[in-house]
């Protein structure tokens, strides 16, 4: 194929090896293990991208790795009396090239200079060691009715469960909520704070346990949204031991879409697997309502700039969310799914209750609700409703 190009002379070999080796990140992810048909075929639109990508990277090599050697031995041009203009013409047009690439940088960032960090009304408090500060809304009763430890969605952070958590200690309830890794408090970690779900799930464990240690006569439930509802589920089916329930809200991960959110984050690896401005976009989907798109992208601690891998990593960690549900034989589960939600289809949740081994499950269907059930700054009365009402009934159990 490169050949076919005319450019394949052009390539050298550190080049064409940083080109193979990029390519096989994405590849990569479909090979060191037998897959089922099911799998395989939800794992085909990965191969499409990875293509793609291959083909974009020989395209567009000279963008890429600079420019022709048919470019480099040119014949020079004759100077003339307009050299002085030519510079001059050249500056300028140098000065329009650098600002043009500072406000592509600043767009990829989701650059914004009015965003700020928001005020809430929890506490940080130090819940375990080497873990970023959690959040804890402490319940004005002298006896909560329970724990509820929150688990926030891609590129969110603990702090965007302020309206539910203050609204839930109203109704009787202690809340913590934790930065999972790679988002808020996580960043100051270096390495140990990059996004990893399975580390993740173990903070999640530890986490569980620190609180029960912490408040010995009290349940703890997990609740958590979208890529945190899906996290919720794994440590459900496997803690089930010290989680007393689960609420998870969008765990479905079937997306609208979904094919040309491959091929957008796809062809980003050819950028190295650099940072870009997805998550802003993905807000702007989610929800529709103007006030919460603002709101999450005025806060600072809301990270915008997202990796291809990490958005790979997290769609198809979405995909297990079936499977975590067959696991759950016992625990108490409450499914939640918003009807105007513009990035999961509402479907793929209902196919994960459906799958939950568990009777004892419910599935709330919010007419008024997006991707952000939980994560609204002002959540919905029906929402608030239901949960506070399966909290109770399940709190209130031996």
């Amino acid at each position: 194929m490169l050949r076919a190009t005319g450019i394949y002379n052009d390539l050298r070999c550190d080049q064409l090896t940083k080109l193979t080796s990029n390519s096989a990140k994405v590849i990569k992810i479909m090979a060191g293990e037998k897959h089922t048909m099911r799998k395989a075929i939800r794992k085909l639109p990965i191969v499409t991208v990875s293509l793609l990508t291959c083909i974009s990277m020989v395209a567009n090599a000279d963008a890429c790795f600079g420019k022709k050697k048919s470019d480099n031995n040119h014949i020079a041009e004759k100077k003339t009396d307009k050299d002085a203009s030519d510079t001059k013409v050249d500056k300028v047009a140098s000065e329009k090239k650098s600002k043009k690439k500072d406000k592509s940088d600043k767009n990829d960032k989701g650059g914004d200079s009015n965003r700020t960090v928001r005020e809430t009304a929890g506490t940080k408090v130090d819940l375990v060691e080497g873990m970023p500060p959690f959040l804890y809304w402490q319940s004005t009763s002298e006896s909560p009715k329970g724990m509820v430890l929150c688990l926030h969605e891609l590129g969110m952070h603990s702090g965007v469960f302020d309206d539910l958590a203050k609204k839930l200690v109203a109704s009787g309830y202690s809340v913590y909520s934790m930065d999972l890794r790679g988002f808020g408090g996580w960043k100051d970690k270096g390495s140990e704070g990059k996004m990893d779900l399975k580390d993740t799930l173990g903070d999640i464990k530890s986490a569980t346990e620190a609180i029960r240690k912490k408040h010995p006569n009290s349940k703890v439930f997990l609740l958590g949204e979208a890529m945190g509802g899906a996290l919720a589920l794994e440590a459900a089916s496997k803690f089930s031991d010290i989680i007393s329930g689960a609420i998870s809200s969008a765990p479905g991960g079937e997306h609208f879409g979904t094919l040309g959110n491959y091929l957008s984050v796809g062809t980003r690896f050819t950028a190295f697997n650099k940072r870009f401005n997805k998550g802003e976009e993905l807000v702007k989907v989610a929800t529709p309502k103007k006030d919460l798109q603002e709101a999450l992208m005025k806060d600072a601690n809301v990270r915008l700039d997202l990796a291809p891998n990490e958005l790979m990593a997290c769609q198809f960690y979405m995909y297990k969310t079936r499977q975590f549900a067959k696991q759950i034989k016992t625990l108490p589960i409450m499914i939640v799914q918003g009807q105007k939600d513009g990035e999961s289809r509402p479907q793929g949740a209902k196919k994960v209750f459906d799958n939950l081994s568990t009777e004892d499950k419910e599935f709330l269907a919010l007419e008024n609700g997006d991707h952000y059930v939980f994560e609204d700054i002002d959540v919905d009365k029906k929402a608030m409703t239901a949960t506070v009402a399966w909290l109770d009934k399940h709190s209130a159990q031996n």
